[in-house]
């Protein structure tokens, strides 16, 4: 098919190239540069760029989420989950903090793999191995774990488990617990760093985003 210097025009104007009427020899040629495909690049960079903001946007919610789920289970005093529920008698508001924990552990795992980066890989290991001590005890209140990590809740088992038992596992002392909120905040830094990195960027009329985001951070966050 013959190339126009309309149709190259027409590439231009949606790579945002100005149109001055030059023709093809003015865009191909020239000390061997091609400001055409140049902007074209820039351009695809620029649309890679804005999926990645848009997945650590997802990542640091997902984050949030787990920080707090784990605060809500760690919290101590009178105003704590277990204290309520050995004064109330009510249980059920336990098994559902539980099971939304366990949620926003699987999500966090799922949400790291679909991110891409050393960091997020290094991150998603972490948590995996986060409740690599407790498991034989996590599996007698029905808390296993598949090959991938994610964690699956038997909730007839948990609510024959007694009250101690989910308290040690995951009260306020609880390792587990601890271990995920500190992994999950520095996932959540280290999202919110990845997403103004991407956003300090200019876009395909203008410059190159900044530097990978990654060496921002060594692997102890």
């Amino acid at each position: 098919m013959r190339i126009t210097t309309q149709m190259l025009n027409e590439s231009a104007r949606r790579a945002g190239l100005p149109i001055n009427h030059s023709s093809l020899l003015d865009h191909i040629g020239g000390n061997g540069k091609n400001a055409l495909l140049d902007a074209l690049n820039k351009k695809n960079s620029t649309v890679i760029d804005t999926e990645n903001k848009k997945k650590y946007e997802k990542l640091g919610k997902t984050a949030e989420k787990l920080v707090d789920s784990s605060d809500a289970l760690l919290q101590e005093g009178e105003k704590g989950l277990f204290a309520q529920v050995k004064e109330s008698g009510d249980k059920q508001k336990l098994y559902d903090n539980i099971k939304t924990f366990f949620a926003d552990y699987n999500s966090g795992i799922k949400n790291l793999k679909d991110t891409a980066g050393t960091m997020n890989d290094f991150y998603r290991q972490m948590l995996i191995e986060a409740p690599e001590d407790a498991k034989e005890e996590l599996a007698k209140v029905g808390v296993s774990f598949a090959k991938d990590g994610t964690a699956s809740v038997d909730l007839d088992k948990l609510k024959s488990a007694d009250i101690e038992s989910l308290e040690n596992l995951f009260g306020s002392k609880s390792e587990v617990v601890s271990k995920v909120k500190f992994i999950a905040t520095r996932i959540s830094n280290n999202a919110e760093a990845s997403v103004k990195s991407y956003s300090s960027g200019y876009s395909s009329k203008g410059n190159l985003y900044n530097g990978s985001v990654n060496s921002r951070f060594d692997f102890r966050g």
